[in-house]
């Protein structure tokens, strides 16, 4: 059975998992401001389960499907940003999709990869 969590730390460091089994897939990472973002303004929509909690802060969230595949479209989306207006953008746009387009998006990610996401930007800064 597949699991979808989230990795979140304090410095901060925000992270997407594949789980299946024993075998963990890092799906995407960011970390600093970007992940500040992100936690502001995608994370606080999802549906998560709490995993863990660790005593130095780090926390691991369990979620879902369409939830991790929202997250994933939106981090996958922002890596390559630097400036933050651009970022919050297109983490605004994607919060704001329905879950038909979120499908779509991914969809189309699986099929191009990096092209995919270049065109999601290109759309909706």
């Amino acid at each position: 059975m597949i699991e979808y969590r989230i990795t979140l730390s304090r410095k901060p460091t925000l992270r997407l998992w594949k789980v299946e089994g024993k075998k963990r897939t890092l799906l995407a990472k960011v970390a600093g401001e970007k992940a500040a973002h992100s936690r502001e303004v995608i994370l606080r929509n999802l549906s998560l389960n709490t995993y863990m909690k660790f005593r130095d802060g780090r926390i691991i969230y369990q979620t879902d499907e369409e939830s991790a595949i929202k997250l994933l479209i939106a981090l996958r989306s922002i890596i390559w940003l630097r400036s933050i207006r651009k970022i919050t953008k297109v983490l605004e746009a994607v919060e704001s999709m329905d879950r038909g387009e979120v499908f779509w998006w991914y969809s189309l990610y699986l099929k191009l990869g990096h092209k995919a996401i270049q065109a999601l930007r290109l759309a909706y800064q």
